[in-house]
């Protein structure tokens, strides 16, 4: 069925195939919830002070975007959330000052994970497209060959 599409009946589905997706990434941007709202669970650790958790009773500004802890973080527990968490911000409480807050994700890894997801998948579409193209020269030339054979037969 594919195979008695024209050229220019592949292009407009593929083109209306490329905005559908375009506009499904922007509506799931829209409508996606954003990390903004107040974490109001936390895994307390026996040496959290009650100025590690100022940031659940105070109002505060985001001074670093989340962050994923190093190793040399977690081993040596500084700040003390790496002990328990993989992601750390930093934020300023209004009374208490400057801590450190678990989070639940970082903005930047998985924007670059998606875009490495994208690069994999328009590379594997790139060569599955070659490949399509490279079989229909095959399969034309055949059919010529074909033709030539049986106008050479007097068919």
């Amino acid at each position: 069925m594919i195979e008695s599409c024209s050229k220019k009946r592949m292009v407009i589905a593929i083109a209306c195939l490329i905005g559908l997706s375009v506009l499904v990434l922007i509506i799931e941007n829209k409508l996606a919830p954003s990390d903004t709202r107040p974490h109001t669970h936390t895994t307390a650790h026996p040496n959290t002070t009650l100025k590690d958790l100022c940031w659940m009773r105070e109002e505060t500004d985001i001074l670093e975007e989340c962050q994923p802890c190093s190793d040399l973080e977690v081993k040596s527990a500084s700040p003390p959330i790496c002990r328990s968490a993989r992601y750390r911000q930093k934020v300023k409480c209004k009374i208490s000052g400057e801590v450190y807050k678990q989070c639940d994700r970082v903005v930047w890894l998985e924007e670059r994970y998606f875009w490495i997801f994208e690069a994999i998948t328009a590379t594997v579409g790139v060569v599955a497209g070659l490949a399509t193209v490279a079989r229909q020269r095959v399969l034309d030339h055949r059919i010529l060959q074909r033709i030539q054979r049986q106008v050479a037969a007097g068919v």
